[in-house]
């Protein structure tokens, strides 16, 4: 599980500087290895719906070790009330961030047959990359948590297994 925290730590980290990228390159026109804006978008955005997949099957996996681990040890039920509280708040966000990316890279090619203003695929390219900022610390902080609350379990498992806690 650390191993694949790490994974989605990178790639958040390669998702960041693609979209970054992108995003330059749609302003100022230029290639990236031989690849021009709606090329190198593609690979970008399939990078990125790549790496927020990953992000929340990471919370769906870890949270139902966390469910199994609390229940075969009969601990308090209330630590895995903290898996879902982080959850709720990070899900939602991460949702409206890949529909919000997806919705700028689609309206990338109605930009190319004339249909929209480059100007409203710029502004949204930009409210999106900055939701996706907010939505990056939010999965920080629950990545956070998540350690926090398999710490815990760990402490109660040791705490019980050295017979100084029933």
């Amino acid at each position: 599980m650390w191993g694949l925290m790490i994974i989605c730590y990178l790639f958040m980290a390669a998702t960041f500087i693609l979209l970054t990228l992108t995003g330059l390159q749609g302003y100022f026109q230029f290639n990236i290895i031989q690849a021009n804006h709606p090329q190198f978008a593609l690979l970008s955005v399939i990078f990125y719906m790549l790496t927020e997949t990953l992000i929340m099957f990471y919370f769906i996996g870890s949270g139902t070790a966390i469910k199994k681990t609390i229940q075969a040890g009969s601990m308090n039920a209330n630590l895995y009330d903290n898996v879902k509280k982080t959850k709720m708040k990070l899900f939602p966000h991460l949702t409206l961030n890949m529909i919000f990316i997806g919705v700028v890279f689609i309206l990338g090619g109605a930009v190319q047959t004339g249909r929209i203003e480059s100007w409203i695929h710029g502004l949204l390219f930009n409210l999106a990359f900055i939701h996706f900022i907010y939505t990056s610390f939010l999965q920080h902080r629950g990545f956070k948590e998540n350690v926090e609350i398999l710490g815990e379990i760990a402490n109660l498992e040791t705490t019980t297994a050295n017979g100084l806690h029933a």
